[in-house]
């Protein structure tokens, strides 16, 4: 058997050294690409296509681990949010998409995923969570949103939609749909509140009939 002599190994050693080195920088270049072909550039929030295949991949593996095991969506939407593109101009709606985002990775679990998947739209995967845990997590998540809003000149308001697996379905286009759905429904409630009048509103009212009956019946008097 032929042996290489040690200056030939030494040299092969270098080339593959070199070599390797060569691979790994190759290799975190694509991985930044990777980065940026699934982030979103304004919030710093993965974008709708990782959303999606994360989606996916939970998915098939909470199919395959079968019984016991949960997870849940949930689908966040910005009221009103062209009209504070319309007052307050673009740059003041690009801070609010940047604040939510920063918002969502304060108030998420570390192991969330938190997404950007349209103009004013959010998309969060929630590993582990059942449909009971993730009512207790809109409850915080309301909370933490109004105590936010009481030092901010413009108020964020959110519409917020869950669904958890297996209960809401047992594909990627029912979960979504649920939550759309229970978003959408959260958003027609936060409206008709808006539209009910007030405590104040409606004693005055109820006041105004009375005021304009008692200047009628006084009316005939005047006139005798």
């Amino acid at each position: 058997m032929n042996r290489k002599p040690p200056e030939d190994l030494a040299a092969e050693f270098v080339r593959l050294a070199r070599q390797n080195a060569t691979l790994r920088r190759e290799v975190a270049r694509l991985a930044v690409f990777r980065a940026m072909a699934y982030r979103d550039p304004l919030t710093g929030l993965w974008n709708r296509r990782f959303f999606e295949e994360r989606l996916r991949e939970e998915l098939s593996r909470s199919q395959r681990a079968g019984v016991g095991r949960r997870f849940s969506v949930m689908i966040v939407d910005v009221d009103d949010f062209k009209r504070v593109n319309d007052r307050h101009g673009h740059a003041a709606g690009d801070a609010v998409l940047k604040e939510l985002g920063e918002f969502l990775i304060t108030h998420l679990r570390n192991h969330d995923v938190a997404c950007r998947t349209g103009g004013d739209e959010f998309g969060i995967l929630l590993p582990d969570l059942s449909a009971e845990d993730c009512g207790h997590l809109l409850d915080r998540l309301r909370t933490a949103r109004a105590e936010a809003n009481a030092t901010r000149e413009i108020p964020i308001s959110l519409s917020l939609g869950t669904a958890s697996w297996p209960e809401a379905g047992d594909s990627v286009d029912a979960l979504l749909h649920h939550a759309d759905h229970a978003m959408y429904a959260a958003k027609r409630r936060r409206k008709s509140r808006e539209r009910q009048p007030s405590a104040t509103e409606r004693s005055s009212s109820r006041g105004a009939p009375r005021r304009t009956a008692a200047r009628r019946s006084r009316a005939p008097a005047s006139v005798a």
